[in-house]
């Protein structure tokens, strides 16, 4: 069964069911698969055919949906752009997928023309929303043809290029398929139980492949409701929880830190409430136990990337233990490899790789890095794990993370789970930098909460009581708030970049007070 196929199912057979709900507005399945079609047939009138690329730059709104499924029966391929994208960042994606046409709205268009107008065949531009630019309008895509049908397209060719994060370097495009999808929605479907009337609260991104696959596309195979909210606003998420009959959130741990500290989390009810995921970045276990002992809501810790269409494991309520990414689900095999693609034995930590129906046919236009990264027939996750002896995975830092200090091996997760252990701590994150003699020092990077406070001495004597002399921090750094991605994961990378124009800056006056010292 093609993925569009449940989308104009669920329209047949329950057409008056609510698909999603967005700002009071409801929209049934019917005019979901209506409006749905009517963008294929637009796309068509405009010269889109099967296998062509068509980006779709939109914040969490029902148009997303009707731009992705109309594009899907056109026979298109749907490019996902994060809406903090800016000029060059599009260009490149344009150019990349050769994209033909793209679904923007009012606030992406001006970023959209700078990066696109001076290619020398640009996408045809249709805004959402309020039409300043000239550009045409997307009522203007919407046409009727009472004979459409959806394009015929081979299952294995991509209908989806999704790109990367783009941590090293640029943003690789993962090629994913129909095959690829509804692998992977067969999986999940298997471990998330659903319910007539269950509700999913929808506030990660769309452009992501944990909202598109593990939320909207699951919900419309499911034929349940998505109550769409435009980004991770944290007192409009408190109170659909509470007032809204949500009954299934999926949130990265960021967002679970935040509802924490909601002043009114201990007072209120999540009623409906049944089923929390997080997935995208490891969960401490301290704040997953806070969480799930004042909601009483269980958190089922997952792990997917983009890559493998999303889920590869999780934890299910039949079988969980805390602190691991749960088991793979059936279909996906999953191994730890040493550096030498050799299978590792229970509990020594090596790279996590996976063999799955759900695994991305490649990188588009790189062969190179898609070779690599399924070397020896396996999808190398660049994640460091280990296996248990029931089968249980577990995340140690990703690969390009580990610090290697002196030649001992040190993995932030480890150091961040005894940071989050302080009551004071909001957001914690490790990170390596350069230092000639030892290869790279430790520094820790702490955001305290609301009205707390913390010394760097007193972060040290605590981590001195909990870890091994060579992973101590050389340094504690505090800063109000971590950098953060759309989705709310701890960016890493830009916070190298800080620390390292923060010491750039402090080197004069360090300088200065040591040629004080010494006169």
């Amino acid at each position: 069964m093609r993925l569009y196929e449940h989308l104009l199912a669920a329209a047949q057979e329950q057409p008056e069911a609510i698909a999603l709900e967005f700002m009071g507005n409801k929209v049934p399945f019917e005019a979901l698969a209506h409006q749905a079609r009517q963008v294929a047939t637009g796309l068509r009138a405009e010269g889109i055919r099967p296998g062509d690329s068509v980006g779709v730059m939109l914040p969490n709104i029902p148009h997303f949906a009707s731009a992705y499924f109309g594009t899907l029966l056109a026979g298109g391929v749907t490019v996902p752009f994060n809406v903090m994208l800016q000029a060059d960042e599009i260009e490149y994606l344009v150019t990349d997928s050769n994209i033909r046409l793209i679904v923007t709205y009012e606030m992406f268009v001006e970023p959209v023309l700078r990066g696109t107008q001076h290619l020398p065949n640009p996408p045809k531009v249709f805004v959402v929303g309020q039409n300043t630019a000239g550009q045409r309008s997307f009522q203007e895509l919407l046409k009727d043809d009472p004979s459409f049908r959806p394009a015929e397209v081979d299952p294995k060719l991509p209908i989806l290029t999704l790109y990367t994060s783009g941590t090293t370097g640029r943003p690789k495009g993962a090629q994913i398929t129909d095959a690829n999808v509804i692998a992977n929605l067969d999986m999940f479907e298997s471990i998330v139980p659903t319910q007539p009337g269950d509700k999913w609260l929808c506030v990660l991104p769309l452009f992501h492949v944990f909202a598109l696959n593990g939320i909207l596309n699951s919900s419309i195979r499911s034929r349940t409701t998505v109550v769409l909210q435009p980004k991770f606003d944290l007192e409009a998420c408190f109170n659909s929880l509470a007032s809204e009959g949500i009954t299934s959130f999926a949130g990265v741990p960021t967002m679970y830190f935040y509802l924490l500290k909601h002043p009114k989390i201990g007072e209120t009810k999540f009623p409906a409430l049944r089923y929390c995921i997080s997935g995208g970045a490891a969960m401490p276990v301290e704040v997953l136990g806070q969480f799930e002992k004042v909601t009483g809501v269980p958190i089922y810790e997952g792990f997917g990337l983009t890559e493998t269409t999303v889920s590869v494991s999780i934890n299910r309520p039949e079988s969980r233990k805390i602190g691991s990414i749960g088991q793979p689900f059936a279909g996906v095999e999953m191994k730890i490899f040493d550096d030498n693609d050799r299978e590792l034995p229970n509990g020594e930590v090596g790279e996590v790789v996976i063999k799955a129906p759900n695994v991305m046919l490649g990188y588009l236009n790189k062969p190179t890095e898609t070779a690599e990264a399924m070397r020896s027939g396996w999808f190398h996750t660049g994640d460091l794990g280990y296996r248990d002896d029931d089968n249980f995975f577990y995340i140690v830092d990703r690969k390009k993370d580990m610090i290697i200090k002196g030649g001992f091996n040190i993995y932030p997760r480890e150091i961040e789970e005894a940071l989050f252990q302080l009551p004071q701590v909001a957001e914690a994150a490790v990170i390596g930098t350069f230092d000639e003699a030892k290869g790279e020092n430790v520094i820790a990077v702490v955001a305290c909460k609301p009205n707390q406070h913390l010394s760097a001495a007193e972060v040290m004597a605590h981590l001195e009581r909990h870890l091994a002399k060579y992973k101590l921090p050389q340094e504690v750094v505090f800063r109000p708030e971590l950098p953060k991605g759309p989705t709310g994961k701890i960016l890493k990378r830009e916070l190298r970049d800080q620390w390292t124009q923060w010491n750039r800056d402090r080197a004069p006056a360090a300088k200065a007070q040591h040629a004080a010292a010494s006169g």
